[in-house]
């Protein structure tokens, strides 16, 4: 007979990153003990999915749904004075990410960030989880819930756009006087294309710089900010990115907790679904009505909001099934 589970039991399995889960020591311990979660990495903080935990997970939704019940509808208790800290000022980043010493831009800019303790009680308690081992943390459902009750935050999921990259790019940089090529540019500033921009400006009106990703046929997704030397890859070349090589990145990205708009057209759309399903994709029509409508999404607010609203949608029912 398998486990009958709880409402923050089913919420936990159901937010699985392929089978890893993470959540407030209490619930991962009733998971445990029923046989529905193993240790994973053995760092206490994340665990694998049994079979059993599957059984039950899907037990769960034909009876009550495809979505199992919110995450949690008790207060969450108060964090030590740091680890608290630590949650609500990921929340108030648009990328939820926990900075540490190791975060360089966090700690060049002279922002706050955290010492290895508090990020790794963190992590153990399920607030945050690394999306790629070894790197940064990122808050959880049951972080951010956290962030809501105790920091009286009004955070939701991340908000990813990506957008096509485009044919046009500066030019070669030249070479030094070594005959080595200079360097190249920042990703954000290397397409020049009409279409592009026009993309990349609804982009800037739809979510934060570092929210944003270039999906390029050469290097796959890329932030605005890594340098790129111009290339000539267009889809169908045999260097081209791939449905599989992408999955990687949206995996690092943890995009299976955003919500993720993509701006451009049907061929990069297409390398993106398989690993993002609840992929927005609200441009129809030619690369002239793409452009207007990136126009009207630029300009008007009540365009935006519903394309995140539509985008949240597509996430509740996509990543529920």
């Amino acid at each position: 007979m398998s486990a009958i589970l709880t409402p923050t039991g089913a919420r936990i399995l159901d937010t699985n990153n392929n089978g890893v889960v993470s959540g407030h020591p209490a619930a991962m311990a009733c998971l445990l003990g029923d046989g529905l979660v193993i240790p994973h990495n053995g760092d206490g903080g994340t665990h694998w999915i049994t079979e059993a935990g599957w059984t039950a997970l899907d037990t769960w939704r034909q009876k009550n749904g495809s979505t199992p019940a919110p995450l949690t509808t008790t207060i969450l208790p108060k964090l030590p004075k740091t680890q608290h800290e630590a949650i609500v000022s990921a929340a108030n980043r648009p990328d939820q990410r926990v900075p540490g010493r190791d975060d360089n831009d966090v700690y060049s800019a002279g922002e706050k960030w955290f010492r290895g303790p508090t990020l790794r009680a963190v992590k153990t308690a399920g607030y945050a989880t690394e999306f790629e081992s070894g790197y940064s943390l990122y808050l959880t459902p049951l972080g951010r819930e956290y962030a809501r009750q105790r920091g009286n935050v009004d955070v939701r999921r991340r908000r990813f756009v990506i957008v096509a990259c485009g044919d046009k790019k500066r030019p070669h940089p030249g070479f030094n006087e070594f005959g080595n090529a200079n360097a190249g540019y920042p990703a954000g500033e290397l397409y020049v294309g009409d279409y592009h921009v026009s993309l990349r400006s609804a982009a800037d009106a739809l979510t934060h710089p570092s929210m944003i990703r270039i999906l390029s046929m050469l290097h796959g997704l890329v932030d605005l900010k890594r340098p790129l030397m111009p290339y000539d890859v267009t889809s169908g070349d045999p260097k081209a990115i791939t449905p599989e090589r992408l999955a990687r990145h949206t995996a690092s990205l943890g995009v299976h907790d955003a919500d993720v708009i993509f701006l451009g057209g049907k061929d990069y759309a297409d390398l993106l679904r398989p690993s993002i399903p609840h992929l927005l994709t609200p441009l129809t029509g030619g690369m002239g009505m793409h452009r207007g409508l990136c126009r009207q999404a630029r300009e008007g607010a009540e365009l935006r909001k519903s394309w995140w609203a539509r985008a949240a949608e597509l996430h509740e029912t996509q990543t529920a099934n």
